[in-house]
């Protein structure tokens, strides 16, 4: 409901103030005494809660008032059971900081303060929105707008595949209305991590080159995977003598630039091909050059079915290899079946080298499935390989031996004029930041964390979306923030350090037996697995993992079939999943057999009753034959 009636908002508001007094000697949490008085003294007749919240929620920049927490839901006629008290009484946890901007910063900082919980979020640029506040000419999200959302608030119809400027407006209007911004810090870097007193940690700071220190009872690196501070580019043989430009993918902000030159852009993947692709416009020439062929996988495959379904579906994620570390009685039928699945992606790969008329020289030498847990997963503009068939595009499958003055050598000896290299190579997070003994546990092929989140020997740094990959990279942590709050609530709990390092040693083994290709990327790797990951955290907190709606047959047949996207998932972010009839799990989870068989039972009764049609119809028929 959009509006509250008056006395219920009195009544709600008693509450709060009787809170606030009942707890005022507790000196790290908040006080919400002062917060209440404002707003009764702005309450009229009826209050709209959302407009109410968000006025007072936010935060001029360069005031030192902190955000006292938003004692409203926007859902909810009831009124919020704030857990700031029993973050602070369980978990002794009063002050948090979050370390970066982006969408796992913005969504981690706005579920803590709507618990009321004193949150500050450092942002090392002057902008909130990481990757998406500034980015390469073109640049946009390569899914449907509603796979890349937040789940309380719904992309508007007509955004799919939309411009990394809509995503980053986006992103700044979310962080306004949910008072993000009034507790951000933004160009201040976080020079180091240290230890402080009561396992609570020490930032060094720096802004506009002072120096200064902040204590805080819990750090959440929220850096991502992708930072702007954390590109790459080669160090290229003779790139000193270069008479052109050599820039990152990242800093590629003016198309005008390659108005009449030779363009090289570098990498196999989605930055490379739309780098390319924006080049050719007006580029002298265009050139894609690259060390080694990806799978790519369409926007619909075939040109009918949206690629969604079968990768972010139980059903596709039960097909896809390996199977997860839990599974549930379909998968391992399918799993079991020698054979079957390898032929599977074998056909798949066929499909989408076929549908987009690959060259030779973009074919994988790979299988689909050994190149995409590599890292590996690539959505590209319908027109690209188009581009490429055409000759606007020269896709080159080498690398770069050697950078003369005006051309660059190629492993190959081709030698190729060239006036600007841009480097879509990626990013090397370092997070030279980290607190050295912890830096000391990342291993060869990453940072082993339970539940991606944790380590058992530094449970109070935890790192949101930074050491996992999935393609819904907004949903992801805010599932991973509300299962952190409820965690420091005392509504689940940890593991014992032995349990939890069991349970590492099991991702590991894993991973490692099925992963050869991954590299550094090991340890974060989850990619379309993201259902089964879901499944742990929504277990770990009592969240029921069935979130489809419908009457039995249409809900079992979304469970299995449809593609679960953020909104499925929005009162999890919210917290109100503890409010909601049927979303509160009060017993073991079991596997969706039970969902199979509904759907193989309905399929047969529909079977069954097209059988019977069609029967009449032939009967009919037949009769209506003899009278003639």
């Amino acid at each position: 409901l959009k509006y509250w009636p008056n006395p219920c908002l009195r009544l709600f508001l008693s509450g709060i103030n009787s809170f606030s007094s009942h707890h005022g000697s507790m000196a790290k949490l908040r006080k919400v005494s002062d917060f209440v008085e404002e707003v009764r003294s702005r309450a009229g007749s009826s209050v709209s809660v959302s407009s109410l919240g968000h006025e007072l929620y936010d935060v001029q920049r360069g005031s030192k008032s902190k955000s006292k927490g938003n004692p409203f839901t926007t859902h909810f006629i009831a009124a919020k059971e704030l857990l700031a008290e029993q973050v602070l009484q369980r978990s002794n946890v009063g002050r948090v900081a979050v370390i970066g901007g982006g969408v796992a910063g913005v969504v981690t900082t706005r579920i803590f303060l709507e618990e009321g919980i004193d949150t500050t979020l450092y942002e090392c640029t002057d902008k909130l929105g990481g990757v998406w506040a500034e980015n390469y000419v073109g640049f946009g999200i390569q899914v449907p707008s509603a796979l890349y959302e937040f789940p309380d608030e719904p992309l508007p119809e007509g955004w799919d595949f939309c411009s990394g400027v809509m995503i980053g407006n986006y992103i700044e209007q979310y962080a306004r209305k949910h008072g993000v911004t009034g507790v951000a810090e933004l160009n201040t870097r976080v020079t180091e991590i240290q230890n402080g007193s009561g396992g609570g940690y020490v930032l060094a700071l720096e802004v506009d080159g002072r120096k200064m220190t902040e204590e805080f009872d819990l750090v959440v690196v929220a850096t991502g995977v992708y930072g702007k501070q954390d590109k790459f580019i080669p160090n290229w043989p003779g790139s000193s003598s270069f008479k052109g430009q050599i820039i990152h993918c990242s800093d590629f902000l003016d198309l005008d630039i390659t108005e009449d030159k030779h363009v090289i852009s570098v990498g196999y993947g989605k930055s490379g091909f739309d780098c390319a692709q924006i080049s050719a416009q007006q580029a002298k020439s265009s050139t894609l050059l690259f060390r080694e062929a990806h799978w790519c996988v369409p926007r619909k495959i075939l040109g009918l079915v949206p690629f969604e379904y079968a990768t972010f579906s139980r059903f596709g994620a039960a097909c896809l290899q390996p199977a997860y570390l839990v599974t549930g009685p379909f998968e391992k039928i399918v799993h079991s079946i020698p054979g079957f699945l390898s032929a599977f992606w074998w056909i798949v790969g066929q499909i989408f080298k076929t549908q987009f008329w690959m060259p030779r020289q973009c074919i994988p030498r790979k299988g689909f499935i050994a190149d995409f847990w590599g890292g590996h997963g690539i959505l590209p503009h319908p027109q690209f390989f188009s581009l490429v068939n055409s000759g606007k595009i020269t896709a080159t499958n080498s690398e770069i031996k050697e950078i003369k003055s005006e051309s660059v050598v190629l492993a190959s000896g081709e030698e190729k004029p060239c006036d600007i290299i841009i480097a879509a190579t990626g990013y090397k997070p370092i997070r030279s930041f980290i607190p050295k003994d912890v830096q000391q546990l990342k291993e060869k092929d990453g940072f082993w964390l339970y539940r991606q989140m944790i380590h058992p020997e530094h449970p109070k740094l935890v790192f949101i979306n930074s050491e996992v990959t999935t393609f819904t990279n907004i949903t992801t942590p805010s599932i991973q923030a509300r299962w952190l709050v409820e965690l420091l609530a005392g509504h689940h709990k940890l593991p014992s350090n032995e349990d939890m390092y069991a349970e590492i040693k099991k991702m590991q083994d894993w991973k490692r037996r099925t992963m050869p290709n991954a590299g550094p990327a090991r340890a974060y790797m989850i990619q379309t697995h993201q259902v089964h990951y879901y499944d742990q955290l929504l277990k770990d907190m009592g969240a029921s993992i069935r979130r489809k709606t419908g009457n039995i047959f249409m809900r079992a047949l979304k469970e299995v079939f449809d593609p679960y996207r953020p909104r499925d998932f929005c009162s999890i972010l919210t917290g109100e999943f503890k409010h909601c009839q049927g979303e509160l799990a009060t017993s073991t989870q079991w596997s969706f057999a039970k969902e199979g068989f509904v759907v193989l039972l309905g399929v047969g009764i529909l079977c069954g009753m097209g059988h019977i049609f069609t029967t009449g119809l032939k009967t009919q028929y037949a009769q209506f034959q003899y009278r003639q």
